[in-house]
């Protein structure tokens, strides 16, 4: 008889990582990280929209899963995007090159071996940007923030393996 999936044995962990973006038109794009252990039977989605304290019925936060990556401790982290900061006046950290990306040199090995939480964060904020130009419920989000729109619209819209000829 198969296991099912929360009875597998040595089932590696899942962690759920937010993203509180904030963009000033002088200083940039900011960010606070959050991250926490997925609870057993807690959707992601839920658990993000929890880290970030969002109510259930809150619907003038974006919230956007960006990426997942696999951690050296054999675990899982999926990484979420939540735009605006909750808490503005916590303090945040700047990304001073949101188009920065991590790759790998190998092709048969795609982990990049250099991964920062920058590039994770990056990697969010050109996924944000590819959102904002494709997808209209997000476009309408964002559209209240010019300074973000146009901070957005800076970046190259290209996938990651077109952004050296981009």
């Amino acid at each position: 008889m198969p296991l099912a999936s929360h009875e597998a044995p040595d089932v590696p962990p899942v962690a759920v990582e937010v993203v509180l973006l904030r963009h000033d038109p002088r200083e940039g794009f900011t960010y606070r990280r959050l991250i926490t252990a997925l609870g057993r039977g807690v959707s992601p989605d839920h658990a993000a929209r929890g880290l970030a304290l969002l109510g259930e019925h809150d619907e003038t936060h974006l919230v956007h899963s960006t990426s997942w990556r696999a951690t050296r401790e054999g675990g899982i982290t999926l990484t979420y995007l939540v735009h605006p900061d909750p808490a503005p006046d916590q303090p945040g950290t700047l990304l001073p090159e949101p188009h920065r990306i991590a790759r790998s040199s190998r092709p048969g090995h795609p982990s990049p071996p250099d991964l920062e939480v920058g590039h994770v964060v990056a990697h969010a904020v050109r996924h944000l940007a590819f959102l904002e130009r494709t997808d209209p419920a997000v476009a309408a989000h964002v559209s209240a923030w010019p300074g973000l729109v146009h901070a957005l619209h800076s970046l190259p819209l290209a996938t990651a393996g077109e952004m050296a000829h981009a």
